[in-house]
C-alpha cells in the first residue's frame, strides 16, 4: 500500500516510479480504472519511455473487476466500519495493520488469484 495525499498525476507518476525502482527489471502489467490521473499526457509519455511498464484499463463501471475493492471492502469490514478515527494518519495506521496481518493466501483469495 502506498498512501497519497489525493488522486491525481503526480501522486500516479510517484507510484509507477516506486513500482519499477521495487520491481526494477521485471516486465509490470498494471490494470488501473479510468480515472483522469491514470490517462492523462503525462502519464503516457512516462509510459512511453519505460518499456518495462505495460497500463491496462479497466472497462467503466466494472468494480467486480478491480481485486482493489475487494481489498478496500475487507479493510472497512474488519477495521474502519463504525470506529471513529481522530486523524487521518490514525487511519492510515489502522488501515496498514489490518492489511498487514492479512496472508498471502488471503490476498489472492480478495484478489481472486488462483
Amino acid at each position: 500500500m502506498m498512501r497519497a495525499a489525493q488522486g491525481n498525476t503526480q501522486g500516479f507518476l510517484q507510484t509507477l516510479r516506486s513500482l519499477r525502482q521495487r520491481w526494477r527489471g521485471k516486465i509490470i502489467h498494471l490494470w488501473v480504472d479510468g480515472a483522469p490521473w491514470h490517462k492523462g499526457p503525462l502519464v503516457q509519455n512516462y509510459v512511453a519511455i519505460h518499456p518495462d511498464l505495460h497500463l491496462e484499463y479497466l472497462p467503466p463501471y466494472q468494480p467486480r473487476l478491480n481485486p482493489q475493492e475487494r481489498i478496500w471492502h475487507q479493510v472497512r469490514h474488519e477495521r474502519t466500519n463504525n470506529h471513529w478515527f481522530p486523524s487521518l494518519d490514525d487511519t492510515w495506521k489502522a488501515i496498514r495493520e489490518t492489511s498487514r496481518r492479512w496472508s498471502i493466501q488471503k490476498v489472492k483469495r480478495l484478489c481472486n488469484i488462483t
